[in-house]
């Protein structure tokens, strides 16, 4: 009898461990289906299409990899969404925006400026990624007799030619939506080298004056290291305002661009965006985004 019991007792000690361990064994699985689904987040690759040639925008870093205070932007953009992956694809410009039209680019990021035939075509987000301190690079002889756009345009001087889509086309344009009676001539062309070689035909005295982002005279002229500062003594540069510049995207990235939305404004708020603008251009470019004259 005490052999039964004893037997009886040893069976169901081993089946309420069994059930024990079986128990716990379910709940770890459990456990880690949960874990699993939760990490298993599906990820959208975005296609970034960026130039190369573009400081301190846009570049080849020391390391090889693209930086620049754009590319630095939307890598905190990408940070913020774990539901994108930025897949960064040096191009020449005109090969982004075929790009952006085909399909086989979602963004770019070129320092675009707003033009009506690119909203025609492409899609701007609400929220803008940079901004351009614009100015006038002017031949020194009319330095003091210059201070802004309208002065330029009274004093009938001679505007250098823009390359036909240039975004510096959309701040004269406005400009002259808003001085019907004091309007600037612009002379388009289809030469790519047209930026590169206005310095010298304004500095030669073919052309009076030009527009361009801040940056670029600095980088290009100003800078005595720079490969244009034989042009330096002749020129002077002078600001008259500011341009918003865009991350562009292709139609049909509506959800996307709304994430990107989300994202910027949170980096406006937190001051990540005038960290970056003092760390690759020197001074805060948004410290201009109430500026009057804002383009």
């Amino acid at each position: 009898m005490k052999k039964n019991i004893k037997l009886t007792a040893l069976i169901l000690s081993i089946a309420l461990i069994a059930s024990l361990m079986l128990t716990g064994c379910g709940e770890k699985k459990a456990e880690g289906t949960d874990k699993n689904a939760e990490s298993e987040t599906e990820v959208t690759t975005l296609v970034v299409g960026w130039v190369g040639n573009g400081k301190p925008i846009t570049y080849l870093g020391d390391d090889g990899e693209p930086t620049g205070v754009d590319i630095e932007a939307l890598k905190l953009v990408d940070e913020l969404l774990p539901e994108y992956e930025f897949d960064f694809q040096m191009l020449e410009q005109p090969a982004v925006f075929a790009g952006l039209e085909t399909g086989k680019v979602d963004i770019a990021t070129t320092n675009s400026f707003y033009t009506k035939e690119r909203d025609e075509k492409y899609l701007f987000p609400e929220e803008f990624l940079g901004m351009n301190i614009e100015g006038l690079v002017i031949n020194k002889k009319y330095a003091d007799k210059v201070t802004s756009l309208e002065d330029a345009a009274s004093q009938g001087l001679k505007l250098s030619p823009f390359l036909a889509g240039d975004g510096n086309v959309y701040v004269v344009e406005q400009y002259n939506n808003a001085h019907p009676d004091n309007q600037i001539t612009m002379e388009l062309s289809d030469n790519p080298d047209i930026f590169i070689q206005q310095f010298a035909m304004i500095a030669e005295g073919r052309y009076d004056y030009g527009v361009i982002p801040k940056q670029y005279w600095e980088t290009l002229v100003k800078d005595e290291n720079a490969d244009l500062h034989e042009y330096a003594k002749d020129l002077e540069y002078i600001e008259f305002g500011a341009v918003r510049t865009w991350a562009i995207f292709a139609d049909g990235n509506e959800k996307a661009a709304a994430a990107f939305d989300k994202a910027v404004k949170q980096l406006k708020e937190e001051g990540k965006l005038s960290e970056l603008a003092i760390q690759f251009i020197g001074y805060d470019t948004w410290a201009y985004v109430d500026t009057p004259n804002m383009y």
